[in-house]
């Protein structure tokens, strides 16, 4: 296998973190909402069955600030509000697009027209209520940032160079990855046959997406789309 580098996700990441920011004082409110209702005894919540395009799903944002699975947050969360609160709630959709988008670009490498965006994001994610307008609304938000590019064919989550790396990364270790959605990074070598600073790259921008969770001194990685 011919070793190339992974483009720098340096310029994206930051775009990413400085838009993740915005969402902070959003996350800190549903931090509290999640925990109180936790408190009320809703420790039980139904499974969702991911589809490949769509393994990072749970990684919303509001739920890794809570901890809690998202059937546990208010439902007001995720509809639009008709006055107060709408800014707010198009970065929440903004931001779990972003994750979507990814994810269906790192499996398909084309363009996602906004059709599709609609009609797949309802279909896994059916716990938002929102039409089309409110996702072009959203789209708007995350082109005006830099962080998604559109064209006539599409929105673009990010180069495809790196969509193809990824997406060749993460079928070289689904086999290895346990039950418990753990893989050594010894094992990820063996089965990656790339020069290990371009594992560690490819791990980077993964852990970057939360779509992974890296521990370096433990050397394990850690998908929590890919448990069973």
């Amino acid at each position: 296998m011919e070793v190339k580098s992974i483009p720098n996700p340096r310029s994206t990441k930051e775009l990413h973190d400085k838009f993740a920011a915005k969402l902070k004082k959003i996350s800190d409110s549903a931090d509290k909402e999640a925990k109180s209702l936790l408190t009320k005894g809703l420790k039980e919540t139904a499974k969702t069955t991911y589809f490949p395009e769509d393994f990072s799903t749970y990684l919303l944002d509001l739920k890794l600030s809570s901890n809690l699975p998202v059937s546990l947050l208010p439902d007001s969360l995720f509809v639009r509000p008709n006055f107060k609160g709408k800014e707010d709630f198009f970065h929440r959709l903004a931001s779990e697009l972003v994750t979507f988008g990814l994810a269906y670009q790192r499996v398909n490498l084309k363009p996602i027209p906004l059709h599709k965006i609609t009609s797949l994001f309802h279909k896994h994610r059916p716990w938002w209520q929102c039409d089309i307008q409110d996702v072009e609304t959203a789209l708007d938000v995350l082109e005006k940032e830099g962080i998604i590019h559109k064209k006539d064919d599409g929105y673009i989550f990010e180069p495809f160079s790196v969509s193809g790396e990824i997406r060749s990364f993460l079928s070289a270790i689904s086999d290895g990855i346990s039950d418990y959605g753990e893989i050594s990074l010894p094992l990820i070598s063996q089965l990656v046959v790339w020069e290990k600073s371009r594992i560690i790259s490819a791990l980077n921008i993964l852990a970057s997406n939360r779509i992974c969770i890296y521990d370096q001194k433990e050397q394990l990685v850690y998908f929590p789309g890919f448990k069973k």
